[in-house]
């Protein structure tokens, strides 16, 4: 039986270094198959990250420019740039470069692009005949506390204030630690807030 044809893959992962190591340490993976990957990153982060690609015969890395946000310092492209607070503003800054995604997809024209949050491209993709696959590098909290079945069956949209308590059965000694509430507030930011481009 013959092996299946090498594919061509595009990565975008969500801007910021956690996310971008997992990503290319899948794309090495991927390029022992033989698969050819076109991995974007903010222009700036490349030289953060050459050192880790394995295989730079197969894997490409495409430049983004991050597009300036008010309120975000200037050439700040990824959340390592930035304070908590602001990853909102990466997150806006990142939904910002959607068109000129859109162009680089068209251009390169891969099978299968793999994505993170941004909730824009997989329509992107399905207009242009690419498969998108929705690749997401999460702590195991957020799945758990966001994402409670219980919480989703009451048949109501969840509020801010839902978000304070948790779900039944989840342990709250979490939420009296300062960093939860800074997740609580930055979740809610990135969850309900995105619509601003």
């Amino acid at each position: 039986m013959d092996a299946p044809s090498p594919l061509h893959i595009a990565m975008f992962p969500w801007f910021a270094m956690g996310h971008f190591t997992p990503y290319l340490h899948f794309s090495n993976k991927l390029a022992i198959r033989g698969h050819k990957i076109s991995f974007f990153i903010p222009k700036n982060t490349l030289n953060k990250l050459q050192h880790l690609n394995l295989h730079p015969n197969l894997i490409t890395f495409v430049p983004i420019t991050v597009p300036h946000v008010n309120g975000l310092p200037h050439d700040a492209e990824t959340t390592s740039d930035v304070p908590f607070s602001l990853f909102p503003l990466i997150a806006t800054a990142m939904d910002q470069t959607e068109k000129k995604v859109e162009i680089l997809l068209r251009e390169l024209n891969p099978q299968i692009v793999f994505f993170d949050f941004q909730y824009w491209l997989p329509n992107i993709a399905r207009n242009l005949g690419i498969k998108s696959l929705q690749y997401m590098i999460l702590n195991p909290i957020l799945p758990a506390y966001v994402g409670n079945i219980p919480r989703k069956s009451q048949g109501k949209e969840i509020t801010e204030f839902d978000l304070m308590k948790p779900p039944i059965g989840f342990p709250d000694s979490c939420i009296k630690t300062p960093f939860c509430w800074m997740f609580h507030n930055t979740l809610w930011s990135c969850l309900y807030n995105r619509g601003t481009r």
